[in-house]
């Protein structure tokens, strides 16, 4: 029988995978050559249309793990759920500051340097998450 409650989390799991290094390794880059009289709007878009993607896999990253967690409390869900809730932590204490202050302000070299080094700690999360999926209860 197929378990759809994990076929979702691996699914979304390795969607953040792909998601997170390529903003990781382009997109975040690429905000220090968008040109600076435009980056706001720019920005703008970018932060409203990459939510289409990200926030359909964080709440299916959080359901699913919560669902596997309540059906096998085990060391291996325990560690996926510590490896989310960083990456959940991250993007809101450290990665929306920086896209706020970012489309407030315009851009601005220290603060994409920031969120592309604070980002490795969301990279390096959510890299764990979609590997401890992989592993056998």
């Amino acid at each position: 029988m197929v378990d759809l409650t994990l076929h979702i989390r691996l699914v979304s799991d390795v969607a953040m995978f792909i998601l997170i290094w390529l903003v990781q390794l382009v997109i975040y880059p690429a905000f220090h050559v968008v040109e600076r009289d435009t980056f706001i709007q720019w920005h703008e878009r970018y932060t409203r249309n990459i939510a289409f993607f990200v926030l359909p896999l964080m709440i299916a990253q959080g359901l699913t793990t919560i669902l596997l967690l309540l059906r096998n409390n085990g060391l291996i869900p325990i560690l996926e759920l510590v490896c989310l809730l960083t990456a959940w932590g991250v993007t809101f204490t450290l990665s929306v500051p920086c896209h706020k202050k970012l489309h407030e302000i315009g851009r601005d070299q220290a603060v994409i340097d920031r969120l592309i080094q604070t980002n490795w700690l969301r990279t390096i999360a959510w890299t764990a998450v979609m590997l401890l999926g992989w592993l056998p209860e």
